[in-house]
């Protein structure tokens, strides 16, 4: 990139050379200002976009909450969700968790989460959870060290 210093004598110098009658002269460091110009006004759009996505970033990152199992989503006082926490965590995602008798799963990264049985976190219009599950679901999986 050009130095400011020659943004702001390149003018000059061009207009010094169309006065001196070096028309060429003066109409390729013309172009070479308005390429840099061009560069920066580009540049400019790419920080203002990545400005905005951080500021989305930040608006959603106040918005989510965590209930020690898994995020909820509260978007102008009504409560979204739940999402996977291991999506959120790991890659940022919301990924909302489909809801089985007596877990949530996710689709995208497989985890599971345990609906609690006294049904706080079941929406009202939903029929009361079975007491008994269908087959046993490990809350914690145990990987290799290695």
């Amino acid at each position: 990139m050009l130095s400011t210093l020659f943004q702001a004598t390149g003018y000059r110098r061009v207009l010094d050379l169309f006065e001196s009658g070096r028309i060429e002269e003066g109409t390729a460091v013309l172009k070479s200002l308005q390429d840099e110009f061009i560069a920066v006004c580009e540049e400019n759009e790419a920080l203002k976009a990545q400005l905005s996505e951080v500021a989305d970033v930040l608006d959603l990152a106040e918005k989510v909450q965590f209930d020690g199992q898994k995020y909820w989503l509260n978007d102008d006082g009504e409560k979204k969700g739940p999402f996977c926490q291991v999506c959120y965590d790991r890659d940022g995602l919301l990924v909302h968790l489909h809801e089985h008798d007596s877990h949530w799963e996710c689709q995208s990264c497989n985890s599971l989460y345990m609906i609690p049985r006294d049904g706080r976190a079941v929406p009202k219009n939903n029929p009361p959870l079975k007491t008994t599950l269908k087959k046993t679901i490990p809350l914690f999986l145990e990987t290799e060290m290695g």
